[in-house]
């Protein structure tokens, strides 16, 4: 990672407000992409949008009200901003609009300041955006629907790639390879002798995520999302339920496991930088 500029903070600040509105527009991209996707291939308009027709839908036709489908003022789509002009709500038919679009919108523009700021590289920041907007939409639909789509795991595999890549400059090793096969056998067996238990989602999306994070990260990825699904499960279960009943979306576990072991990579990177080029900063 080139951290070369990284003493140029006055130029960096310059930077901040239009990288924190890009993101914020991509975060905005991904949280309606989200909707459009668990609306068209979730409900009945499945059957009536299908090939090109879909994908135009999903990716061409423009923002429109989720209840009433009256069309978006274009100053109202403005990332963050355009919700406090609405007051939150739709001005056809008074729906309130979910705080999750700003408060996205807003955790993606944070967040490519962040990335940025760590690591002084803008492409990292947008393969970061990127890779989590499609952990968000799997994030969705398995907490939804407890599915996981397997074209978004090409997505998020390619993204994350491009991710470690920039990350460390270096491709998978051996190691990773073992990662992956560790992974995919031992989830291949709990499926076939607990089908119940676990989705064939699962036992495709782990080891990829296992294989994304590396050695030794899966430790802390395989942690980062077990421990959150079983606190949260017994947390919010009925107090007679056994925790071995209640259907837990690991998909969406296995994203935010995911997301906590980039974001510890990234700090870590950049730790071992400052540690090597700035060592008075820990005297």
């Amino acid at each position: 990672m080139d951290f070369s500029l990284l003493n140029s903070e006055n130029a960096k600040i310059f930077i901040y407000i239009p990288l924190f509105l890009l993101g914020a527009s991509i975060g905005s991209f991904y949280f309606n992409l989200s909707y459009r996707i668990l609306d068209l291939y979730y409900t009945q308009k499945r059957k009536q949008f299908k090939g090109l027709a879909r994908l135009k839908e999903l990716l061409i036709t423009p923002s429109n009200c989720e209840n009433c489908a009256a069309p978006i003022n274009s100053l109202h789509l403005i990332p963050i901003v355009g919700y406090i002009f609405t007051k939150g709500k739709c001005k056809h038919c008074g729906y309130q609009i979910p705080l999750i679009y700003p408060l996205g919108e807003f955790m993606f523009g944070l967040l490519a300041v962040l990335v940025f700021q760590a690591s002084n590289n803008i492409l990292l920041s947008f393969a970061c955006l990127a890779l989590t907007g499609h952990l968000i939409i799997s994030i969705s639909t398995d907490a939804t629907h407890f599915s996981l789509d397997y074209e978004n795991l090409i997505w998020i595999f390619a993204w994350g790639l491009l991710v470690n890549f920039l990350l460390t400059e270096q491709f998978p090793g051996l190691m990773d390879l073992y990662v992956i096969l560790g992974f995919g056998g031992f989830y291949a067996l709990l499926y076939f002798f607990y089908p119940r238990g676990i989705g064939l989602g699962d036992v495709l999306f782990a080891p990829c995520f296992a294989f994304l994070c590396g050695h030794p990260w899966w430790m802390l990825f395989l942690n980062a999302s077990y421990i959150p699904a079983v606190v949260i499960s017994l947390a919010f279960r009925n107090r007679n339920e056994k925790i071995t009943n209640i259907p837990i979306p690991m998909g969406v576990y296995f994203c935010l496991g995911l997301f906590i072991t980039f974001a510890c990579k990234i700090l870590f990177t950049y730790f071992q930088f400052l540690e090597t080029e700035r060592p008075e900063i820990y005297e």
